[in-house]
């Protein structure tokens, strides 16, 4: 008698003991997949990339605004450079949206890239500023 209880006790620990790994593997798992999808994820605050049709077609006038900053700047028409396209824009929410625009302007063989950042407040047009023009990369090939 003393023997079967002493086997039922164990079974009974080992079945806890089971079950204890199998909700630990459980929940090994689900902290995995919660980390991976925090890692896809844009934290806030963060820059967020953009798909560049659908800013082209959305933002039409921040593209245009930036055009009109990298040429008041640099004077590019004068050179014979003109706009080639859009390479990449990222946003960054704040009390408003921060964009960064990265455009390529062509001449000949020549390519010069400008970076040109502007702040946007949506319900305050005032508040609105180009922050940042600068050429980033310069090549003639």
């Amino acid at each position: 008698m003393k023997a079967i209880l002493f086997i039922a006790l164990i079974l009974c620990f080992a079945n806890c003991s089971l079950e204890t790994i199998g909700l630990r593997h459980k929940l090994s798992q689900i902290i995995q997949e919660h980390q991976s999808s925090l890692q896809e994820k844009q934290m806030s605050g963060g820059w967020i990339k953009q798909p560049l049709e659908e800013f082209e077609q959305q933002n039409n006038s921040i593209l245009i605004t930036s055009l009109d900053a990298v040429e008041a700047k640099y004077n590019l028409s004068k050179d014979g450079y003109e706009y080639e396209k859009l390479l990449q824009v990222t946003t960054q929410v704040v009390a408003g949206i921060n964009y960064k625009v990265l455009v390529q302007y062509a001449k000949d063989d020549a390519k010069r890239i400008f970076e040109v950042q502007q702040y946007v407040v949506p319900w305050n047009q005032s508040a609105n500023s180009i922050t940042k023009v600068e050429e980033i990369s310069s090549s003639s090939q």
